[in-house]
């Protein structure tokens, strides 16, 4: 499962890549650059963030991107999940939108979800309390710009098809996160019907991976984010996530990544890798237009990065 890259010798994709550095760094240049030499041989999804990227079909909430949040095929309990953490759910909440969606089946939009919830009897003061609390929730997304995203009945197929950059700088911070949740759960159900593959099929970028691959202490369970971006490795599904630091993300995220791309690391992100570099090779690499490749038991490798075209 490789791909070449010509303008980095020291990078064979075989695996999910990450790609790190403080603000001003070059980091997006240096995905822009890897962008512009696959993105002629496979399809590419960029999830922008801050609307930094211009590739491909360009689809924007409120203008152009409009699909159904709930595939016939999705996993009420994962979508459930999502809602879960960008809410913060109690238990009781989570389970009144469980079983909503359990009774509504195919076909479900979040209009009729908020219906659904509506028609949940409540038949005593705390129950009415939960359901008023979820229904509060759920119209912060179904009326404002994620509600016509995801009010809409199209299948999100249209984004792992081709070139395509969704704009997400036009949501709310917190908001944006949710929707790269529910497109990263669309593009697994996607792989899932594709099946297995040996080979590199589709790439996806997900900026400020932080937001989804939420770091963890290694008791606590893994998030839905970190579950997705573990489970679509095997499907030909390379995610390059974009953050600022190592450590800002899941350890067992990082542990899978075939190699990682650092721009002015510091000594201490080094070593959190297990990796040692001298303080002379250390000062050079603060220098922008140049990055560190590392790859598994600390193969170090540093590389010089042109400007992307746009």
């Amino acid at each position: 499962m490789k791909v070449r890259l010509s303008l980095f010798s020291a990078i064979e994709l075989e695996g999910h890549l990450l790609v790190t550095g403080p603000t001003g760094s070059g980091k997006t240049n240096t995905v822009k650059v890897i962008l512009e030499e696959i993105s002629s041989k496979l399809p590419v999804l960029v999830l922008d963030y801050h609307g930094e990227y211009n590739l491909g079909r360009v689809l924007t909430p409120g203008i152009n991107l409009r699909f159904s949040m709930f595939s016939d095929n999705s996993d009420p309990e994962f979508i459930v999940d999502v809602l879960g953490t960008l809410f913060q759910l109690t238990e009781p909440q989570w389970y009144i939108i469980l079983r909503s969606v359990r009774k509504l089946g195919p076909g479900i939009t979040l209009k009729k979800l908020v219906e659904a919830v509506e028609e949940e009897p409540a038949n005593d003061w705390r129950t009415y309390e939960i359901k008023q609390a979820v229904l509060r929730r759920l119209a912060i997304l179904s009326e404002g710009l994620l509600g016509e995203v995801l009010n809409g009945v199209e299948s999100p197929e249209f984004l792992f098809e081709e070139v395509v950059t969704v704009n997400l700088s036009v949501l709310p911070p917190r908001y944006r996160s949710f929707l790269a949740l529910i497109i990263m759960k669309h593009l697994y159900d996607h792989a899932c019907r594709r099946g297995e593959s040996k080979r590199i099929v589709h790439v996806t970028v997900l900026e400020e991976a932080w937001n989804v691959l939420l770091p963890r202490a290694r008791w606590e369970p893994p998030s839905v984010g970190e579950r997705l971006f573990l489970e679509l490795r095997k499907f030909g599904e390379l995610v390059i996530a974009v953050s600022q630091r190592v450590d800002d993300i899941s350890e067992r995220s990082t542990r899978n990544c075939a190699a990682i791309i650092m721009h002015q690391p510091s000594e201490i992100e080094l070593e959190r890798l297990g990796c040692r570099v001298d303080q002379g090779r250390l000062g050079k690499l603060q220098r922008r237009g140049t990055a560190l490749v590392v790859k598994t038991g600390c193969s170090l490798r540093e590389v010089r990065v042109r400007k992307a075209k746009s």
